[in-house]
């Protein structure tokens, strides 16, 4: 029969001694060797739980001199009371017996509470953890003196610290009840459920008094965070509309890293369901929707939009898509997506046209985007089509202008690429020259005002560098630009970049091969055809031109010519001041770079040969372009200085909040969808507006604040799709 173990620890003195240096070898095997010196080593035992998610473990020190010493969780375990010698002679009997006495050794497991327990009471003093237990995970509450074992006789799992920290919790809480506190907690699983109401007033100023730095924003999160920790029930929380704004933000851009944040515990923060019910607060579709309207207006009424915000221009630009037919179920009813809608305007018109009424699938969309002159941008409405012609874009255009109209605000120019359709639109509006009239209309139904059509700054150095591109003396090149009997060659920059790759540091840096051989995807980037245009260019040009013979530098001039008016165009269309008045010496400069340009075209009106003239200038549409694009800019700017009495920002006046929308569209939201259909892209318009700023960064007092969600007036509104 066995010895109880009181019995072998007695007989430790009893045995033939045994060498420090020989214990690991007996170590039993569910021990392990944890550290190890000449005077001491620790042992290391597993035990059945886990303290929130980590292993406990039993250490065991054992000295040279026989000296024992127990710990778990860096607390002493007082061996005596458990029976247990501090000091023993190692013997090949009374190790064996000393490890098997380790085993009456129990962790304490703290006080167990429920989950959703909401607990006011608790002070620096008490511990919330998790235990885990053959796989059962338990909440529980510790003392921060707590023994870290339960005595041998005990038929608890906690220490006696725990216990009469928890009852102690327990009194007050009955206590806290009873006065009929409405912070009232939930210590043991018998005591009604009740949730906390905290004042947020007593939070902030808690916190402020904590950590005076926080700023406004990081005290509601941290607000948030305390009252979804007190609640029992999750559905219970009304979140602050400035929490839910920056989770929809970081769950548009990213789901999976929003999920991780919030399935691991780093942040307690609104569900999927309630983001997505935010998210399609306007259900987008085709046309100008009440609901986006009212969003458009209700954002720029909460950001205080000046006056002259209100003002502003309409961008239009179109983007293929997928033709790809899509059935929606709302609950009350379902939708077809995809099939080209240009209202019902345009509808007639085709039917008229065409002796009969059909659909068919689109393959473009076009989408409209409000400007404001400080920054405010919204993209409030878009229609699917098969590439609209003038006609249609008249028809959607001005039905855009009159929407903005009914809610306060005023476009006062229009701003597109060049493409034919486009400006075969401009030339509707005016009966003779566009030029003459200097790019202003009147409204289409209200001849009291005027409109301004200027044509994409960005668009036009684009096709000034498409020009350039196709000007050589290869069979592949369909065009020889000369100005003042100077040819203008690609090879010219191409010659400068590999004479610049041979110094050890390059005078234009950004300059690589995609920029002289682009493909037809480079083509469309702006910051190539920027790149190849800009001051960077004109001094590298200029540098190596003198290292050339004079008859060389004198075949460079034209070329230097182009440089130094585009580089002005780069500069001034990219330039964040704004423009005060007409006396503003940069438009000098603008104008001056113009009349170079007209000059060059008067110069080859000489030419017998009307195919060697065209082929010596830039493309006739990208004359035209410049042409469009110095007048209107001219007529907004002594619009805005003299009857606005507003600021004109020059880097604002392009298309390119409206490009990046579509850049939105194809890579981030969609994953990398190059060719997206239409029931995509108007899903992915909402979380574009959630998740960018509603202020163009394009000047030195950039927004960075993005747009909060449609609240207005009701998530569960029946007919949210109702048009204008």
């Amino acid at each position: 029969m066995k010895k109880s173990y009181r019995l072998q620890l007695a007989d430790l003195h009893k045995q033939v001694p045994l060498k420090f240096g020989d214990i690991p070898t007996f170590l039993p095997d569910d021990w392990f060797l944890m550290k190890k010196s000449a005077e001491m080593m620790s042992c290391g035992h597993t035990l059945p739980a886990k303290c929130n998610g980590q292993d406990l473990i039993l250490i065991l020190q054992l000295k040279s001199d026989g000296s024992v010493k127990a710990e778990i969780a860096g607390q002493e375990i007082e061996l005596f009371k458990y029976g247990i010698p501090n000091c023993i002679i190692y013997t090949y009997t009374s190790l064996p017996a000393l490890f098997r006495s380790m085993n009456v050794i129990r962790p304490c497991l703290g006080y167990s509470i429920d989950k959703q327990s909401t607990l006011s009471s608790i002070n620096s003093l008490i511990l919330k953890e998790t235990i885990s237990t053959n796989g059962q995970v338990t909440h529980v509450l510790r003392s921060q003196k707590c023994l870290r074992s339960v005595s041998l006789t005990s038929i608890s799992d906690s220490c006696i610290k725990c216990i009469k920290c928890a009852s102690s919790l327990k009194r007050r809480h009955e206590s806290e009840c009873n006065k009929g506190n409405e912070e009232k907690e939930n210590l043991d699983k018998t005591c009604s459920d009740h949730d906390v109401t905290l004042d947020s007033n007593d939070i902030k100023m808690k916190l402020k008094s904590l950590a005076p730095n926080l700023t406004e924003n990081q005290i509601i999160l941290i607000e948030s965070q305390i009252k979804q920790s007190n609640l029992q029930n999750r559905k219970g929380m009304r979140w602050d509309k400035d929490v839910i704004s920056i989770s929809l933000s970081i769950y548009n851009r990213n789901p999976g890293v929003y999920r991780n944040m919030v399935q691991n515990g780093w942040l307690q923060l609104p569900s999927e369901s309630l983001l997505s019910l935010y998210k399609n607060s306007v259900r987008q579709g085709p046309g100008v929707i009440h609901d986006m309207m009212q969003w458009m207006q209700t954002e720029a009424s909460r950001q205080k939009v000046s006056r002259e915000g209100y003002f502003g221009g309409i961008i239009l630009d179109e983007m293929s898509i997928q033709e790809d037919l899509q059935i929606v179920n709302y609950k009350e009813g379902t939708m077809l997506y995809g099939l080209a809608d240009s209202d019902l305007d345009v509808k007639r018109m085709k039917t008229l046209n065409s002796n009969k009424v059909y659909d068919s699938l689109a393959n473009h969309v076009q989408q409209y985007v409000f400007n404001g002159l400080t920054g405010f941008r919204w993209p409030f409405a878009n229609f699917p089509n098969c590439q609209a012609d003038p006609s249609e874009i008249f028809v959607t255009t001005w039905k855009c202008i009159h929407a903005l109209g009914e809610y306060g605000f005023s476009p006062i120019y229009c701003c597109m690429d060049g493409s034919a359709n486009n400006r075969a639109f401009i030339k509707m509006h005016f009966t003779g020259d566009p030029i003459s009239s200097k790019m202003v209309a009147p409204f289409y139904q209200n001849p009291t005002k005027q409109m301004i059509f200027i044509m994409d700054p960005c668009h036009l150095l684009k096709k000034i560098r498409n020009s350039v591109l196709s000007s050589g003396l290869l069979e592949g090149h369909q065009r020889l630009l000369c100005v003042n009997n100077k040819v203008i060659i690609w090879k010219m920059w191409i010659d400068a970049f590999n004479w610049d790759q041979l110094n050890s540091f390059p005078l234009h840096k950004k300059l690589t091969r995609e920029h002289l051989y682009p493909n037809n995807a480079s083509k469309m980037r702006n910051k190539l055809a920027f790149d190849c245009l800009n001051k960077e260019m004109y001094n590298m040009m200029l540098e190596y031109s003198k290292t050339l013979t004079q008859a060389a530098q004198d075949e460079f001039s034209g070329a230097l010519q182009l440089l130094q008016h585009t580089a002005f165009l780069v500069d001034f269309f990219g330039d964040s001041r704004p423009i005060k008045n007409k006396e503003d010496t940069r438009l000098v400069a603008l104008r001056e770079a113009y009349d170079w340009f007209k000059s060059w075209e008067k110069e080859r009106t000489g030419e017998k040969s009307a195919h060697r003239r065209e082929n010596s200038l830039l493309t006739m549409e990208t004359r035209e372009d410049l042409d469009f694009l110095f007048h209107g800019f001219i007529s907004l700017v002594d619009l805005c200085t003299e009857n606005l009495k507003a600021e004109v920002v020059p880097s604002r006046i392009n298309s390119d909040v409206i490009e990046n929308i579509f850049c939105q569209e194809r890579y981030l939201y969609h994953g990398a969808n190059m060719n997206p259909s239409y029931n995509e892209y108007r899903t992915g318009i909402n979380s574009i507006i959630l998740g960018q700023t509603t202020t163009s960064r394009k000047s030195n007092v950039g927004g960075n604040e993005a747009a909060k969600p449609y609240t207005t007036p009701c998530l569960r509104q029946k007919n949210v799709n109702k048009k204008w």
